[in-house]
């Protein structure tokens, strides 16, 4: 018996504004219109307020803390017009969050997916950790959260929790890596608006050389498991997809470079073309299939537009308040160095995480802060800092992603994944990396 399919209105609203706002931040891309961002800041705001309806609970907590934070502040010092510049700003953003849609579309559709999936599930028990923590960084570095989607079903629903527990802990893990260097990561895009003068190769390379030592520290000294061979064996697993994430990042990289354009515009701008034609050369399903995918994922972008229009409108009305408020002077009589500056960025974020605030909300505070102070940090360092406790924040945060998402795949409760072990390999690895930074930034700055 045929289902009839039901017409869902709503649904289709959304849909319908999701698209326009992506149409919006391509246009706003190519050519400066005064119309387009005004169209575009009113859409954003009728988009958020639909989809608060349909989001849950803790979400619309955090977003009622936010707008309440937005209100006070801008009343205080009337600053009430960054508001709407703060709407202007965040405008490109819901464009960002479809084309990771349709890239994670798109490599959900191709044969390559299939293959890696059947190859990782192949993986011997004795490669357990080494693998996982590794394949999960590997798969989660395009495909973010949807890397759950591969692991659990290669876990299995019966498997005992214990077991379970163990393996989402070691995909998150390597998760909690993925932003130190991604591209597609939304930190990476906030860092980027920021700080615009850094190119975006120089964040991936010391990001990734970061993700390597902190891979190699962990499995050698913690798992005792980092033999070359299970590594290798992980990554020919993967083969099929490796060569997709390093031509999407470098794509980004290469449009980036060659443009004024921010990383945020050339991920936007560069993506979606390569990604119709990889569906397009499958079959002509495929690109149906990818789209329709594309499509159904657009309207459900609106947690995450939400919490981050009201982040970082927070952030430009406290930027506005800023010169009044006498924080700047504050701020700057503490003469905060460079050192404590990369650990202030770092354990901040981590330890909003453990609050369970998502880190859109402490990332772009401190950006706001340490933009407008001299500390004598390199952009660079300023914006790894951010990534790294970004990456860790998510890891142990009860409004994060990783955790809600992972906990729901693998059927455990997400209090029971925010473990002192995880809490421990996140002070660690941010206390590590926060040396490091250090030393590099005092390279950069002789």
């Amino acid at each position: 018996m045929n289902k009839t399919i039901q017409f869902n209105p709503f649904h289709k609203t959304l849909t319908i504004h999701a698209m326009l706002l992506w149409g919006f931040g391509v246009l706003g891309i190519l050519s400066a219109s005064s119309v387009l961002t005004v169209l575009a800041s009113a859409f954003l705001v009728s988009f958020c307020v639909l989809s608060i309806i349909k989001i849950r609970t803790s979400v619309k907590c955090i977003c009622f803390l936010i707008a309440s934070g937005i209100v006070w502040i801008s009343s205080a010092y009337g600053v009430e017009t960054a508001i709407l510049e703060g709407l202007s700003r965040a405008s490109i953003f819901p464009a960002f969050l479809i084309t990771l849609v349709l890239l994670r579309a798109t490599v959900d559709h191709r044969p390559e997916t299939d293959k890696a999936r059947q190859a990782f599930a192949s993986l011997p028990k004795n490669a357990r950790s080494g693998g996982i923590i590794t394949g999960a960084h590997i798969i989660g570095s395009i495909l973010q959260v949807g890397v759950f989607a591969i692991l659990a079903p290669i876990v299995g629903k019966n498997t005992p929790e214990e077991e379970r527990e163990s393996i989402f802990i070691l995909a998150a893990r390597g998760m909690a890596l993925v932003p130190f260097w991604s591209p597609f990561i939304v930190g990476m895009a906030l860092a980027s608006e920021y700080l615009p003068s850094v190119p975006l190769w120089q964040p991936v390379l010391l990001g990734g050389a970061l993700t390597i030592f902190c891979l190699f520290t962990y499995l050698t000294l913690i798992e005792n498991e980092w033999k070359l061979s299970t590594i290798l064996q992980t990554l020919r697993s993967l083969g099929p997809i490796i060569p997709t994430i390093f031509f999407s990042a470098a794509t980004i990289i290469f449009i980036s470079s060659l443009t004024k354009w921010s990383t945020l515009q050339s991920l936007i701008i560069g993506l979606p073309v390569p990604c119709l034609i990889a569906l397009f050369t499958t079959n002509y399903k495929n690109l149906k299939s990818g789209l329709r995918t594309t499509l159904k994922g657009a309207r459900k972008i609106g947690p995450e537009t939400t919490l981050l229009s009201l982040a970082i409108t927070l952030g430009t009305v406290f930027e506005a308040a800023t010169p009044q408020s006498g924080i700047v002077d504050w701020l700057n009589s503490l003469s905060i160095s460079s050192t404590e500056t990369v650990f202030i960025v770092i354990m901040g974020m981590i330890l909003a995480g453990l609050a369970g605030i998502h880190a859109i909300v402490p990332g772009t505070i401190l950006l706001v802060i340490f933009t407008i102070i001299p500390t004598g940090v390199s952009d660079l360092v300023l914006m790894e800092s951010l990534l790294v406790g970004w990456g860790l924040c998510s890891l142990i945060s009860l409004g994060s992603l990783t955790v809600i998402t992972g906990s729901v795949m693998f059927n455990l409760s997400p209090f029971r994944v925010i473990t002192c072990s995880n809490i421990t390999f996140a002070f660690g690895i941010g206390v590590a990396c926060a040396l490091i930074l250090c030393g590099i930034d005092n390279f950069l700055l002789k």
